[in-house]
């Protein structure tokens, strides 16, 4: 059964790989699922097995940068998070930033924008606090649309050079309504 799951990994890697590679030298909207199969070296059943679209393989690379940092223990706050992302995750999405470029409902923004939501949701549940009233909707709804944006921008370059990763992962981090501030995983 372990011998399975390695062959799924890697199947599903290799399919990653090959998209990540197609975005560093075209635009999201040109990539089909021909050109990531033909790069993976799988069959179009073989992907459709692993990856709804092409939107969903987009999507996987940053459940999987996550899965990295906060299931292991590496995120403790969310300063911490922001640290990683402004840093670490420059670096990692750097020469596929081409995936903001994504357009639409199934856009990344969109996407990371109902990543970080849900998040959100998650981490007032296990605080013991299930239901976000609807000024806190309001709130982490905005909170969520923007950083995103910040992160996008951060990526590319937008923002003077000066201004150190620590700096904007601290400046993002002070935005957080003190509601979620802390340690991630205590109980409030």
């Amino acid at each position: 059964m372990a011998e399975r799951t390695n062959m799924k990994d890697r199947t599903r890697e290799a399919i990653l790989n090959a998209f990540n590679t197609l975005i560093e030298s075209n635009d999201f909207d040109k990539i089909t699922i021909q050109m990531i199969i033909d790069e993976a070296g799988v069959g179009r059943t073989t992907f459709y097995r692993y990856f709804k679209d092409k939107y969903d393989v987009m999507n996987y690379n940053y459940e999987r940068y996550l899965q990295e940092y906060l299931m292991t223990g590496k995120v403790q706050t969310f300063e911490d998070f922001f640290n990683i992302m402004t840093a670490d995750g420059t670096e990692f999405f750097r020469h596929i930033q081409k995936i903001f470029d994504s357009n639409g409902a199934n856009s990344f923004q969109n996407y990371l924008y109902e990543a970080s939501f849900y998040a959100v949701q998650m981490i007032f549940a296990m605080r013991g606090h299930p239901q976000l009233t609807p000024t806190e909707y309001l709130q982490y709804s905005f909170l969520c649309h923007g950083i995103p944006h910040l992160y996008e921008s951060w990526i590319k370059g937008m923002y003077p050079e000066e201004l150190t990763s620590e700096e904007a992962a601290k400046a993002i981090y002070d935005l957080l309504p003190e509601a979620i501030q802390g340690n991630l995983w205590e109980m409030k």
